[in-house]
């Protein structure tokens, strides 16, 4: 097994693409992964085709569309029966397999195929979980009540320094235990390692060390549509309700603490991705390592007076998608370091076949996806011209090009030119000018619901479904949090 490669992939949580150093975002520091971006290709016009956690994270793992994971929001409780799944497929071509971090499945102890789990449930109690791995570490340690007296909930905004030294946060444990692993692994059979950060999703809490990195910072402000004025879609008006943005709009520096602790956040996992690839370099196994850099989805953080994610705006679709193939593996192959892939519109369901691929191992009928392993060697490869999302109400599709959006709900249609303007800002869906692509895109929305049967599509059409958002109540809706069981 010595030529076979080792593969580490490595998964933030609500981490949008533009929030990368290597994608040029002005004040966010990612040294660590910049590096990898530059020995590897970087996908920039990465879609994520759900993006809200489970349904993502589901198609991440068995490399299928929302249709076929039969989920497209946030179902907890919902089993994950699929497969086969991406760890299964590797544990059954001799690979030692392990995950450290957050798995978001159902029940919560399913391993979904890795011979061992590290697993961190920010908070979750359900189906019998009485603690996770990562609450058993801080109670061995006598810091179990302090976890959560932060006081912010996991889908809230704001800034709290964490109540946690450093050594004891989410993001340092996972990265110690996947750095345990490759010190405890079996050196007679290749690993696939899986590295879950949950952050910097919410509450942001990032430890004092790596706030002062910011605290001076200015962030630059949030993107603000034209769109706003005329059509600002129902279930936009709902999240500003439930994340109290009235208030946000009233205090503008705590907008900016928000951002600033959001970059510390992801600079605090940057220095840990640091530390696991030093662990790598060790023992020798970091010429012979793929290595896959992703997020689940991203995070609006006041674009368009909106937040947290759900729709198919920049910041919540567009996620970091880089591949670094072993040195090994370039030997053997003309590829060139540091390439950016500026338009295929790669996807949360490409990951599987594309480690599959790499590791010369068979890819199940079942999966949907398609390696891009062949466009790291030929950018012009084949590759689908379109790929499609749907969260909840909502469709998407982008060509890497252009991007078109439809609420279903309020029968609302936009159209973005992701080059010339990559911030969402100026939707072209009422513009003459634009209508036959506007058309192009719509039928080719109507197509893929008719492929699949859905019920938003009639008589060749798209049908929408009214709902009732019950507006008056956003607020009222929004005192929760993920502790405790529900």
């Amino acid at each position: 097994m010595s030529d076979q490669p080792h593969v580490l992939l490595i998964c933030c949580d609500h981490l949008r693409a533009d929030w990368c150093g290597y994608n040029g975002h002005p004040v966010v520091m990612t040294p660590q992964i910049d590096k990898i971006a530059n020995n590897g290709m970087n996908f920039q016009s990465a879609f994520c085709e759900c993006p809200v956690c489970v349904p993502a994270r589901r198609i991440l793992m068995t490399g299928r569309h929302t249709y076929a994971i039969h989920m497209n929001d946030n179902y907890d409780l919902q089993p994950f029966p699929e497969g086969p799944k991406l760890a299964e497929v590797m544990t059954r071509a001799g690979y030692q397999t392990f995950a450290a971090g957050k798995l978001h499945v159902h029940p919560q102890r399913n391993r979904i195929g890795f011979e061992e789990v590290q697993l961190n449930e920010e908070g979750r109690k359900q189906g019998g979980l009485l603690y996770d791995d990562y609450e058993a570490f801080l109670n061995d340690h006598g810091y179990g009540h302090l976890s959560y007296t932060h006081g912010l909930g996991n889908n809230q905004y704001g800034l709290r320094i964490s109540p946690l030294p450093e050594p004891f946060t989410t993001t340092h444990w996972t990265a110690q235990r996947a750095m345990e692993f490759i010190e405890r692994r079996d050196p007679t059979r290749p690993f696939f390692l899986y590295v879950s950060f949950d952050k910097p999703h919410p509450p942001i809490t990032p430890p004092l060390e790596y706030y002062e990195l910011y605290r001076d910072a200015m962030m630059p402000q949030p993107a603000w549509g034209n769109w706003l004025d005329h059509k600002t879609p129902a279930r936009i008006k709902y999240m500003r309700l439930a994340n109290n943005f009235a208030d946000w709009q009233q205090h503008p520096l705590m907008i900016q603490q928000s951002l600033r602790g959001f970059a510390a956040l992801i600079t605090h996992i940057d220095s840990m991705i640091g530390n696991l690839i030093g662990t790598l370099r060790e023992h020798t196994l970091f010429e012979n390592t793929i290595i896959i850099f992703i997020s689940d989805h991203g995070d609006q953080l006041f674009d368009h007076g909106n937040l947290a994610k759900g729709d198919f705006l920049r910041g919540a679709t567009n996620i970091p998608f880089v591949v670094c193939p072993s040195a090994n593996w370039v030997k053997r192959h003309d590829f060139h370091p540091g390439q950016v892939n500026r338009t295929t519109p790669v996807g949360l369901i490409d990951v599987m076949p594309t480690i599959l691929d790499m590791c010369d191992i068979t890819i199940p009928d079942s999966v949907e996806g398609q390696s891009v392993a062949p466009l790291l060697l030929d950018k012009q490869a084949p590759f689908r011209e379109v790929s499609y999302g749907n969260c909840n109400i909502v469709y998407g599709l982008s060509d890497g090009h252009m991007k078109y959006m439809w609420f279903s709900d309020d029968n609302y249609e936009f159209l973005f030119d992701l080059h010339n303007d990559p911030s969402d800002s100026h939707d072209l869906a009422d513009d003459p000018a634009w209508q036959n692509t506007l058309d192009a895109c719509r039928q080719r929305l109507i197509d893929w619901l008719q492929q699949n049967n859905d019920v938003h599509v009639e008589q060749g059409k798209l049908k929408p479904i009214p709902r009732d958002w019950q507006l008056e109540l956003g607020q009222a809706h929004n005192l929760w949090n993920n502790r405790g069981r529900h």
